[in-house]
């Protein structure tokens, strides 16, 4: 088998120039870990305008590589029962239209913008749980998150 091309890391790796210089975090960076549970009542719901803000303050610079988001018992109200993943600067930067129902596990981003996304600290710190659509009403749940990210 004839080897095909190397990675673009990689190849900044084995060429360790000035102008080869890998973003901290890309190689041999330290994955760190929040998790989170965030409980929805019986007698209240999270609506499309409402959202939870989930883990802690992420660092500038840090890259989101994994979110993993379960709702073991789910009741949906409403026409939709769908969440969304993102910030403050954009509620679905890591993962839409995820569906929580009962005994649901989720593994994001499902974004294409949101792998390897490198947090800049301007709006985009904290991470968020919001309703994806205006029929959205989910009621008596907890959801569990754990996001994964990367910094040196």
């Amino acid at each position: 088998m004839a080897k095909y091309a190397n990675g673009t890391n990689y190849a900044k790796t084995i060429d360790p120039s000035s102008a080869n210089i890998i973003d901290p975090g890309l190689i041999g960076g330290k994955v760190r870990i929040f998790q989170d549970t965030a409980v929805i009542g019986a007698s209240t719901n999270l609506n499309s305008t409402d959202y939870i803000i989930v883990g802690g303050k992420l660092p500038k610079g840090s890259q989101v590589v994994k979110i993993i988001l379960g709702a073991p018992g789910t009741t949906a109200l409403g026409t939709q029962n769908d969440l969304k993943v993102g910030d403050e600067g954009d509620d679905d930067r890591y993962m839409t239209g995820v569906q929580v129902s009962s005994a649901a596990v989720h593994v994001g981003p499902n974004v294409a913008g949101g792998m390897y996304y490198t947090v800049t600290g301007t709006t985009d710190n904290y991470i968020r749980l919001t309703g994806n659509d205006a029929g959205t009403r989910v009621s008596t749940n907890t959801l569990k998150v754990s996001i994964f990210y990367v910094v040196e």
